[in-house]
């Protein structure tokens, strides 16, 4: 048997933080959760999948809108009359959504949760659980199903497994203890990176986010194809994925001139354009000479002739003489004022309140060292206002 493996998708996802600095490239990225999706379903039909498995987050919120289930259903539905039924689970951001409000979810789809943690497709067995709450702390493990003898036995599980930097730990469990437990395969969701786990003839697969959304998800864009028969599972990982994210970086320290500027931005975003798949970009350019507004001013110029590239963020770094010149002498007072127990106290302060008025998606890119490079490149761009003045 052959299935697909995905979760993550988080359909309507707002991506607020992306849209307030390029309305574009927001726009973008909420078609894109839609577009890698219809990819996902027409890579099932294409490569004969006998069974869609999605663990968890296909929506982003407990409210999704009408269209984006509308969506959903009418995705699943064209996998279904092609032969490919879907198997799902809900996970800790869809976890009070009730997928059956507004009718069933369709024929050949099935949700699995407490009361219905088992279905059975051409001789295997699938077995899952559902979140019925956002935050789940303890493991799921001891209350799925023993497996069936004689028969392949698929797991479903929407967990942090071990615990990975930078995810909370929802339904955490062991991986010793997850890959003993009996099944054949287990199809994970949650850690936005890909990864599998592997114990002798088991494999647990977490196929990663489909669409990143952000620079923090740049190792996703992936979905996984997993083939069962009477060897050990076999797995392919396949890009999917609509829009991926790069940086490049560019040392304009010893060019002033605009048209060599111009010429070394047009070379940087053509060399991240893809045939295939959209770019977001952030450059860190080394400058002495030219701010992050000049340089994004001109960067949205060239874009205009080049296609499937955006600008999500530019970073001016000073040059080190530039930083350390005695003649900066406000440039140093600044510096050691960041140091000061006062002032240090106080941005603290200001980001948790910061953290507290602003919406989930922006709040959770706040953290401590977000904001010691939002104060970095504030001194940068004094530094730069301070040389540009000194020039004239």
């Amino acid at each position: 048997m052959r299935l697909l493996v995905s979760a993550d998708i988080h359909l309507g996802s707002p991506i607020r933080s992306a849209a307030m600095r390029n309305p574009d490239l927001g726009d973008h990225l909420k078609r894109a959760s839609r577009d890698t999706f219809i990819r996902i379903v027409d890579l099932a039909i294409s490569e004969n999948i006998e069974v869609l498995v999605l663990a968890g987050d296909i929506f982003d919120n407990d409210q999704p809108d009408l269209k984006s289930r509308a969506f959903l259903i009418s995705q699943l539905a064209r996998a279904a009359d092609a032969g490919v039924p879907t198997i799902l689970i809900r996970g800790n951001h869809d976890a009070l959504l009730d997928h059956r409000a507004y009718g069933d979810l369709g024929p050949n789809i099935h949700l699995l949760h407490k009361d219905e943690p088992s279905v059975e497709i051409g001789g295997v067995w699938f077995h899952g659980l559902s979140f019925d709450t956002a935050h789940v702390s303890k493991s799921f493990l001891p209350d799925y199903p023993l497996p069936v003898t004689g028969q392949k036995n698929v797991g479903l599980m929407h967990t942090s497994l071990d615990g990975l930097p930078g995810h909370d730990p929802y339904a955490p469990c062991s991986e010793q203890d997850l890959l003993a437990h009996g099944y054949d395969l287990w199809c994970l969701g949650h850690i936005h990176a890909p990864f599998e786990r592997i114990s002798g003839p088991v494999l647990a697969v977490m196929p990663g986010i489909p669409q990143p959304r952000h620079f923090g998800e740049r190792t996703g864009g992936t979905v996984a194809i997993v083939e069962l028969d009477d060897d050990a599972p076999k797995i392919e990982q396949h890009h999917v994925g609509h829009l991926r994210f790069t940086e490049c970086v560019l040392d304009f320290s010893q060019s002033s001139d605009v048209q060599e500027v111009l010429s070394a931005l047009r070379s940087a975003l053509q060399g991240v354009q893809h045939s295939e798949h959209h770019t977001a970009v952030r450059l860190q350019v080394t400058t002495g000479h030219h701010t992050a507004e000049t340089l994004t001013a001109l960067a949205n110029e060239l874009l205009d002739n080049i296609e499937r590239v955006f600008i999500d963020k530019i970073k001016v770094v000073a040059p080190k003489h530039q930083v350390d010149a005695k003649a900066d002498d406000l440039v140093r007072l600044m510096r050691a004022e960041l140091t000061a127990p006062g002032f240090q106290l106080a941005t603290k302060e200001i980001l948790e309140e910061l953290r507290n008025a602003l919406p989930r998606e922006i709040a959770g890119e706040l953290t401590e060292d977000a904001l010691d490079d939002l104060l970095e490149e504030a001194i940068t761009e004094v530094t730069l206002s301070l040389h540009s003045g000194a020039a004239k």
